[in-house]
């Protein structure tokens, strides 16, 4: 099934649009025509991740499109599915992004799909997918249900043995990017400030991964849904009861997250 660039990345949410700080809700305004227009605000993609040498690695934010998508089943997920701890295990992303895109659409809660990328003018694309997430945009928020927020669907990371193996661009253990958990959660973050939902971001902790991916959403600064919350009408209330394992985003959780990878937003 093919799976356009547009309907996965509505056109609001491209990298290049993201130009004015939106987490405080600042903007200008202008007069065009008589009319008063406010001015598109934005908070920027990360563009660079740390490495081990003490350097950065430049990446690039972009639309999930089918290519990568079947990059990513042919040359990552393999070294995934041979490590049994995690919880994307078994992922088929052929059947992932359609699925977000139509499920979203259906429920009309705005899916969009993003791929983050190493820079390599080598590759065909001008860079490497190195992570992926699916969302929906307006879910009820799972702590305030008169609030909209986002909710990741699917979020993966390609191991360092995967970057490793690869050809284009060369990689030595000093060279593979950090912090590409937090990068790729910082883009559902930031698609949430810049489609007016304030940050507010939710997920559910796979099982698979257990206690430790729980312990890790913590870390970045989720709440995890007291068991047994009742969870927003919808869906999820119905196939997918609170376990627990429901995590979310303040807004104030948000904008902290937000703010302490705004070095990474940096031009080098």
């Amino acid at each position: 099934m093919h799976v356009g660039e547009d309907l996965l990345y509505p056109l609001p949410c491209r990298p290049e649009h993201l130009l004015v700080d939106c987490r405080h809700e600042v903007g200008e305004s202008a007069i065009v025509r008589g009319m008063r227009l406010r001015r598109w605000t934005g908070t920027r993609f990360v563009c660079r991740a740390p490495n081990r040498g003490g350097g950065y690695v430049p990446l690039r934010v972009a639309a999930l499109t089918p290519e990568h998508v079947l990059w990513w089943q042919a040359e990552i997920q393999p070294v995934i599915d041979r490590d049994p701890t995690r919880a994307d295990n078994g992922w088929n992303w052929l059947l992932v992004a359609p699925f977000t895109f139509l499920a979203g659409t259906a429920i009309t809660h705005g899916p969009a799909g993003y791929c983050v990328g190493i820079v390599d003018e080598e590759s065909e694309d001008g860079f490497v997918p190195c992570a992926l997430l699916t969302l929906v945009g307006r879910m009820r928020a799972l702590d305030d249900h008169r609030k909209r927020s986002a909710f990741v669907w699917f979020l993966t990371t390609a191991p360092e043995a995967a970057l490793r193996r690869l050809e284009s661009p060369p990689m030595g253990r000093d060279d593979v990017p950090k912090r590409l958990g937090t990068i790729a959660l910082d883009v559902a973050v930031t698609h949430s400030f810049n489609t007016g939902r304030r940050g507010l971001v939710a997920l559910h902790a796979a099982p698979e991964g257990g206690e430790r991916l729980l312990a890790w959403y913590r870390k970045q600064g989720m709440t995890a849904l007291q068991e047994g919350k009742r969870l927003p009408r919808g869906f999820r209330r119905l196939i997918a009861p609170n376990d627990g394992r429901y995590c979310y985003f303040t807004k104030r959780a948000a904008e902290q997250a937000s703010r302490r990878l705004d070095d990474l937003r940096k031009e080098a």
